[in-house]
């Protein structure tokens, strides 16, 4: 069996629940196979003495391999990816814990695991998802798909591009649910250019999120999602507006930058490619 951690994003809304006993006990048990780091990754929580102590716990139980604080690696995670402390911006909290992820583990894989995300019914998609990419090097990444999504839709939004047996192929990147190569997240790959991409993530178009997908459409290498299987997750009350603080008046403006861009992409020919388009052509060989 490859080698694969499991990667958990936690915070202050989530770190009480997450650093507790069984938390992650359930999230092995409902992939239904074993990972060889199961790592606790803390990011901005106000008490972190208290964090620490809730983390040495699960390690002492068993239920966890390691923990890491954001804080002391986004550093070194911030010079192996060509950025400074600038592109953290307002709202570091939408992207260091990304950059960082990939530097917590040392497994090949890395399937990273929002504090909020639950399968809806319990599976081993893992192994099946490495041997796609495996034999797919094309593909970024695989996922599964997410609530509202059902198994004969084709996509986030119609954003299919192409099939392979039950996985959907598209652009997109969501950081609650993801399975790739660790060294595919480790580098100069946060600066790439990609409308298309800044008009699906916005009103805030710096985000981890972003950037990731920005990569994918930059070098065509997209996502499958598998349809036959389905996480869910507690969306919090005004999206990311809710979590990071943002004024109305900031939040509105971005919106409809963003929907004029995002309506004048959708109309540009299917050539355009995947920077500019949903609807180009799958990456090619």
């Amino acid at each position: 069996m490859v080698g694969v951690a499991l990667v958990v994003n936690t915070y202050e809304r989530t770190y009480r629940s997450v650093l507790t006993p069984g938390f992650f006990s359930k999230v092995v048990e409902s992939n239904q196979r074993q990972f060889d780091e199961v790592v606790a990754l803390v990011n901005n929580v106000d008490d972190e003495r208290d964090a620490r102590s809730r983390a040495d716990a699960l390690i002492s139980r068993g239920e966890i391999t390691s923990y890491a604080f954001v804080t002391d690696h986004i550093g070194p995670a911030l010079r192996q990816a060509g950025l400074t402390s600038r592109s953290l911006r307002r709202h570091p909290y939408l992207l260091d814990y990304g950059l960082v992820m990939p530097h917590v583990c040392t497994s090949e894989w890395l399937l990273g695991w929002d504090a909020e995300t639950e399968l809806e019914t319990p599976a081993n998609w893992v192994d099946a998802g490495i041997e796609l990419l495996d034999s797919n090097p094309r593909l970024f990444h695989t996922s599964l798909a997410w609530p509202g999504l059902r198994a004969d839709e084709p996509g986030f939004e119609g954003e299919e591009v192409g099939r392979i047996g039950d996985y959907s192929i598209n652009w997109g990147f969501s950081d609650q649910l993801f399975l790739l190569r660790r060294a595919d997240l480790i580098g100069r790959i946060y600066q790439r250019f990609a409308p298309m991409a800044a008009a699906r993530h916005a009103p805030h178009p710096t985000t981890f999120e972003y950037r990731v997908e920005a990569n994918q459409r930059a070098t065509r290498r997209p996502r499958a999602t598998l349809t036959t299987l389905h996480y869910k997750t507690h969306d919090v009350p005004g999206g990311v507006l809710g979590r990071v603080g943002s004024t109305r008046f900031e939040y509105e403006r971005m919106r409809a930058l963003y929907r004029l861009e995002y309506y004048l992409l959708k109309r540009l020919p299917k050539g355009a490619g995947p920077r500019w388009s949903n609807s180009a052509p799958a990456a090619r060989r």
